[in-house]
């Protein structure tokens, strides 16, 4: 699995570096691994997609200059999404909440680094895609992580509510003077938080001590992310 992840590295630095033809070549291997066996293929099929996607929209940002970062870091996200689906891993739930929080954040950083703010018609493209892949990513953790059966309405609405919450959080934040990093990360903080209430709501623990834990983890992390952001404009 370890070399799958590094091939799946090498092809995405080719395709930075050199051509887009390498870029096909990464999405055949990709769609052949994931593929090749049948199990939980539609459980993680949001992660995977929203992974492939990500690898070609990032090659267009500034930031991808610093090529060997940047594969490394989706490599390792290839190598966590192959070894949960697959049953490699044996704590695979803590893993998986690793897996999506980093897609989650990558979303984020995609949305925030795309400087195309004043382009109303972009923008607006941009905010419904943002929209489906969190919806997508809140839908999969709820079928993952949730520990109760629910039904598909259910799930979908509280998907689509989720996902609704967090785009509105991103028009928010979007005014802020902050690089792309932190902006995304108070954005994944939201993200975190919407989860950790959703899990313990449906599981029927959520409690007056739940609430103020996660209010007070974002008031103390939020803080931490304003005072390390540098404020440009």
């Amino acid at each position: 699995m370890a070399l799958k992840a590094v091939i799946f590295s090498g092809l995405l630095y080719l395709s930075i570096v050199y051509s887009l033809w390498f870029m096909v070549a990464l999405w055949a291997f990709a769609l052949y691994f994931y593929f090749r066996s049948f199990f939980n293929i539609h459980q993680y099929l949001a992660s995977f997609l929203t992974l492939l996607i990500a690898s070609v929209l990032f090659i267009n940002l500034p930031f991808t200059v610093y090529h060997l970062p940047f594969t490394i870091f989706f490599a390792f996200l290839f190598f966590l999404l192959l070894g949960i689906k697959n049953l490699i891993f044996i704590r695979r739930e803590p893993l998986y909440y690793l897996l999506n929080s980093l897609l989650f954040l990558t979303v984020f950083i995609y949305f925030f680094s795309s400087n195309n703010f004043d382009q109303p018609f972009w923008f607006l493209i941009k905010s419904l895609a943002i929209f489906s892949a969190t919806f997508f990513l809140f839908k999969e953790f709820l079928t993952v992580s949730v520990p109760v059966p629910l039904g598909s309405q259910k799930r979908n609405l509280m998907a689509v509510g989720s996902a609704f919450l967090s785009l509105q959080f991103l028009w928010v934040i979007a005014f802020l003077p902050f690089r792309s990093l932190n902006t995304a990360s108070l954005a994944l903080l939201v993200a975190l938080i919407l989860e950790d209430f959703i899990v313990h709501h449906l599981s029927g623990t959520i409690n007056r001590r739940i609430v103020l834990r996660n209010i007070t983890m974002f008031l103390i992390l939020a803080m931490i992310i304003f005072g390390a952001s540098k404020w440009s404009p």
